[in-house]
């Protein structure tokens, strides 16, 4: 064998230089591998808990805004010359997206918070979020209010656990309460879009993603104003 030839090599047997490529190939593809699965786990808890402290510090500002609000109109004069002052929902300056206007409170699963205008992904990342076009808490006919289950503070996460008789507060802006009694729960496709239409009763309509972490249904909780006078008084 001249030396310009190269050596016999053994059947199967690989070239050091290849086996060194095979080698750094292996190695990138799984530190690859590793890098994008750390990127989804951060991702994922992200989505689950970091987006819960930007909901967070915005509902605390909300909430400031919102009761000082509230007590600006409770010191205003109840009466003008003899004549009581009263505004209606449907008198009032229609609300601007993301702005509180409501406070939503249903104590069966501890939740405090105040509503903004809009449902939006945007708006819906401050809290829960009011149907425009469906009538103001405290308007006839039926208050559709949406929020997030899994993620941004996930306000309606345990709503599959109110039952019929359940109370929820939503107080307005001048500081009176309306209080709704639950009367039915619903599991509806997302083109369901008549649980949003209005009623001749006045109603309180809860919507959010159904099951947890999936959007392929929607949970509906159905709640009737509480008329002190034709109802008993909730335990």
């Amino acid at each position: 064998m001249s030396s310009a030839e190269a050596p016999l090599k053994a059947p199967g047997e690989k070239s050091v230089s290849a086996q060194q490529r095979s080698g750094r190939v292996l190695r990138w593809t799984g530190r690859a591998l590793i890098a994008t699965g750390t990127l989804i786990l951060l991702f994922l808890a992200y989505q689950l808990w970091g987006t819960g402290f930007i909901t967070s510090h915005h509902q605390s500002a909300l909430k400031q805004k919102f009761f000082a609000g509230v007590r600006q109109a409770q010191a205003m004069p109840r009466t003008v010359l003899g004549a009581t002052l009263t505004t209606t929902p449907a008198q009032a300056a229609k609300p601007n997206l993301g702005s509180g206007i409501a406070l939503l409170e249903i104590p069966k699963v501890s939740l405090s918070m105040v509503v903004v205008e809009g449902v939006s992904l945007d708006d819906l990342k401050l809290g829960p979020g009011h149907y425009p076009g469906t009538p103001l808490p405290g308007g006839p006919g039926n208050v559709v209010i949406s929020g997030h289950r899994t993620t941004y503070l996930h306000p309606f996460y345990n709503l599959n656990e109110l039952t019929v008789g359940d109370p929820i507060t939503l107080t307005k802006p001048d500081g009176t309460k309306d209080i709704y009694l639950v009367s039915q729960t619903n599991v509806v496709a997302p083109t369901a879009v008549e649980v949003i239409s209005n009623t001749p009763d006045d109603r309180l309509t809860l919507t959010t993603c159904n099951p947890r972490y999936s959007a392929a249904q929607r949970l509906v909780v159905v709640a009737e104003l509480y008329n002190p006078q034709a109802k008993p008084a909730p335990a």
